[in-house]
């Protein structure tokens, strides 16, 4: 019998700001710019989600797991706080969801996501609670001061 796991993440904010100017990690943030360029916002949070069971949004690819990463892409408006959830696979993207705080943080899923074939997916269950997260706790995606 097989016991269930409980559903395990972690999150860590990826921009920091050094004398006026902002920068992160050089493949998520020229991901993050692209991808929010093609849906027409400009960005202003960033982060990686960390998973406990590393099938989440990966591949299976020559006998082992992808290393694609799970970005939260954001705009933090003076009134409100938009989040998009994507998968980094090195040579695209895929949207996984978004929402607004001010809609209650109600997350609409993409149909994108739905057809992917990666080892687990996120269950919308899951996508609300990591975006409950921050929208309870915004600081955790804060830009860095360095």
């Amino acid at each position: 019998m097989e016991t269930q796991r409980r559903f395990e993440y972690s999150i860590q904010s990826l921009l920091t700001e050094k004398d006026g100017s902002i920068s992160g990690p050089m493949s998520p943030t020229l991901f993050a710019k692209e991808m929010a360029e093609q849906s027409g916002f400009k960005y202003n949070r960033l982060a990686r989600l960390w998973f406990a069971d590393e099938r989440i949004n990966q591949c299976y690819e020559d006998g082992g797991l992808t290393g694609h990463d799970t970005l939260i892409i954001g705009v933090q408006y003076s009134d409100d706080l938009m989040l998009t959830l994507w998968v980094d696979s090195g040579t695209g993207g895929t949207p996984v969801a978004m929402a607004f705080h001010s809609d209650k943080g109600m997350v609409q899923m993409t149909e994108v996501y739905a057809g992917q074939t990666y080892a687990k997916k996120l269950c919308k269950k899951e996508v609300e609670e990591i975006f409950g997260a921050v929208f309870n706790e915004p600081a955790i995606i804060n830009i860095k001061k360095d």
